[in-house]
């Protein structure tokens, strides 16, 4: 299946849409490791306006840089950010039915070429355990495992990653 992309800067009109494909993939790719409570809460449904909300404002005030891959129409089928004060890749997300079609990659590319005109010489992460080996193959090396909390206070098994950005 061949899929025409458009890459672009995320908007804060398009958290809704973001956090719609952030739900699809974690439901529908994490789901085969991580407990149903975990994905729960990782990924609580109905999408409630205050996260929408809080997205939207990351994105508008710069504290989270995220790239949109938009499909046919205009709909938006994944998106990736990184939060540039931290080095901090967030993650990148993809619609299941998307999935395996370079559009991850083609994000962290884009991600990767905007972390160098921030100055960044590194990212770092918390990796799921089902994205281990996509960060891997595109040059991150894991540095160690353990756990990141959720909201609610719920732990999550994770790998912290690190890749260098050559420039």
């Amino acid at each position: 299946m061949e899929v025409k992309l458009r890459l672009e800067k995320a908007r804060p009109e398009d958290a809704e849409a973001m956090l719609i494909v952030h739900r699809a993939a974690i439901r529908g790719t994490a789901a085969a490791y991580y407990d149903p409570d975990i994905i729960d809460a990782w990924a609580p449904l109905p999408l409630r306006p205050d996260h929408i909300d809080a997205l939207a404002r990351r994105i508008e005030s710069g504290e989270e840089e995220a790239i949109v891959a938009r499909g046919r129409g205009g709909v938006i089928v994944g998106f990736g950010s990184f939060v540039p004060g931290g080095r901090e890749l967030r993650a990148i997300y993809v619609v299941p039915d998307h999935g395996r079609l370079g559009i991850g990659a083609a994000l962290l590319r884009e991600l990767e070429i905007r972390a160098r005109k921030y100055g960044l010489s590194e990212l770092i992460m918390d990796a799921t355990l089902n994205a281990e080996a996509f960060y891997t193959r595109h040059g991150f090396t894991a540095v160690r495992r353990g756990e990141s909390v959720l909201r609610g206070g719920r732990r999550m098994a994770c790998i912290r990653m690190r890749k260098p950005l050559k420039r």
